[in-house]
């Protein structure tokens, strides 16, 4: 697999970016010359593309790092739909005598939800502030998070002391089940211990309550739906397990400090391409 490294110590140069929705499940990728770095991550369907040397297959939750390259291209109908970014660095990078971002070229998002609304932040800012810099270093933003996401142990405690799996199978339970209401009973009984001791077992891995860990997961998704679709409260309340909007705006307010409403206000302009 290939890897590109760009510098930490200075921004890269945002060019541009959107969000592409397919307008029919026949569209295949343009033939072009790719004369910079695209990020292409994935929100539905898949995505077949190519460059002068390698196709991908790149599904919904994954994301696409592709280098300048003369022939970029679609190779089959691709029904998807996916949020874009244009950027070149400054300069190149040598990972071996500098602070270095070292992406490979394609991979699994742990937490897609939490790269799209920075990707949903950066194209407000573009038509809200119109500011290049902000601009760069929205950008950069968005390439350290992902680094840090690929890169970065989910919890050094629980990898370190024998317990990794059982606390990754409770994280699974918690992604797999998030449209659903999730109670700490459910998960003790599906794994089969005790809720008090699983309860007391979580908090010592991760440092917050599993009830916090499972409301604070169920916020990410939301704040991510709330920032790239056009569902109502309600309909995003419910998709989470939330029995009514009252009940799902409260526990929004308790973690953002935003209502829904006004946290949907904050990055309202989306670019949003069908070609």
């Amino acid at each position: 697999m290939n890897f590109y490294s760009f510098s930490s110590e200075e921004p890269v140069l945002y060019h541009y970016t959107g969000k592409f929705e397919a307008p029919s499940p026949e569209w295949t990728h343009i033939t072009r010359d790719l004369g910079d770095y695209e990020l292409i991550v994935m929100t539905s369907g898949t995505l077949y593309i190519a460059d002068h040397k390698q196709h991908y297959e790149v599904h919904s939750g994954e994301y696409l790092l592709m280098a300048p390259t003369p022939f970029q291209h679609g190779y089959a109908p691709s029904d998807c739909s996916f949020y874009w970014l244009h950027f070149s660095p400054q300069r190149q990078a040598d990972p071996e005598t500098e602070p270095c971002l070292t992406l490979p070229a394609s991979g699994a998002i742990p937490k897609p939800e939490r790269l799209l609304v920075l990707l949903k932040q950066l194209q407000d800012a573009i038509r809200r502030y119109r500011n290049l810099s902000y601009n760069n270093y929205a950008t950069s933003a968005i390439l350290m998070e992902l680094f840090c996401q690929i890169t970065v142990p989910v919890d050094i405690h629980a990898v370190s002391n024998g317990h990794g799996q059982l606390y990754q199978d409770i994280i699974d339970y918690i992604r797999w089940n998030i449209s659903k209401p999730i109670r700490v009973s459910d998960i003790a009984a599906y794994y089969g211990y005790n809720e008090k001791y699983l309860t007391t077992f979580f908090k010592n891995q991760s440092g917050v309550s599993l009830k916090t860990y499972i409301l604070n997961e169920k916020m990410e998704v939301a704040k991510s739906q709330l920032t790239d679709t056009n569902q109502s409260i309600s309909q995003i309340a419910y998709s989470l397990g939330f029995a009514d909007n009252h009940n799902f705006s409260t526990c929004f307010k308790k973690i953002t400090g935003f209502t829904p409403s006004s946290y949907r206000e904050c990055f309202a302009q989306r670019l949003l391409f069908h070609e």
